[in-house]
């Protein structure tokens, strides 16, 4: 079983560094990808790439800090539009924002509730975004019975009592680099169950880093895998393998095409 990275940017690279940027993940044993939208416009080159590469599977929706105005239904209809593609399996990146300079807290509520609501309707689960959100984002989630949707919550780094609130609402917890570095999201790690975990990079152009050598790719989530290895005290084949098996019950019948390509040799 292989890798597989559930949750990068990769369509903010210039369109002839992707495919070099899949082959490094690939040469690494990584099978693919799926990218997170975060407006209409790159929702829709999110699916394009899908539909051009069969390492790529897309992700729809509006991220909380590029709502510019209530989710129209023009906005509305093109994103269910958009989920009627079968290389799309997520709805992400949706979620709320409390940083400084967010768009209003109410609007962002009804935006995701919005998503969530699409969520129902396709069939979609949902990979959430919460920066300083927790725990608002969680009643939310559940005032619109997202559990059923299930999905993941990005980039995660709460604590253990939060880990266990998504996870018992039926959310997976993904794992990104993050974990290399805070002792605490090891700790989280440490006690949360094997089978409630997902991996990504989150992978987008990074000019501040000096070295092109050091931005994230989906190549790096094999240190991810390790450091879940190294923690657990198992060993990392096992931790691919349970990662594999959980991405495809978080994304249910819309696994097929990737569950093809974790299994691949």
């Amino acid at each position: 079983m292989k890798l597989f990275d559930c949750h990068t940017h990769l369509f903010e690279y210039p369109r002839n560094e992707i495919s070099e940027i899949l082959d490094r993940a690939s040469d690494v044993g990584i099978a693919g990808v799926i990218l997170a939208g975060t407006t209409l416009e790159s929702s829709k080159a999110c699916v394009a790439l899908a539909q051009e590469d069969s390492r790529v599977f897309a992700g729809i929706g509006i991220h909380p800090m590029d709502i510019e105005g209530e989710l129209d239904e023009y906005t509305i209809n093109e994103l269910r539009e958009l989920a009627k593609d079968p290389r799309v399996v997520v709805v992400s990146e949706v979620g709320l924002d409390g940083m400084e300079g967010a768009p209003e807290h109410s609007l962002q509520e009804r935006v995701l509730r919005a998503h969530i609501q699409i969520g129902h309707e396709m069939a979609l689960p949902v990979i959430y975004h919460a920066r300083f959100s927790y725990p608002r984002i969680l009643e939310v989630l559940e005032q619109e019975n997202a559990g059923e949707l299930g999905g993941a919550a990005h980039y995660f780094q709460g604590s253990v009592e939060t880990a266990y609130r998504c996870i018992d609402m039926g959310f997976f917890i993904s794992l990104a680099r993050p974990l290399l570095r805070m002792p605490e999201l090891q700790e989280v790690t440490r006690k949360i169950p094997l089978d409630k975990i997902v991996l990504e990079t989150d992978s987008y152009p990074q000019p501040f880093k000096k070295k092109r050598e050091s931005w994230t790719e989906p190549r790096h989530i094999v240190e991810v895998a390790q450091a879940v290895a190294d923690i657990k005290g198992v060993g990392i084949d096992e931790v691919i393998e349970q990662a594999g098996r959980n991405l495809i019950f978080m994304l249910g019948n819309r696994a097929t095409d990737i569950n093809a390509l974790i299994d691949s040799d």
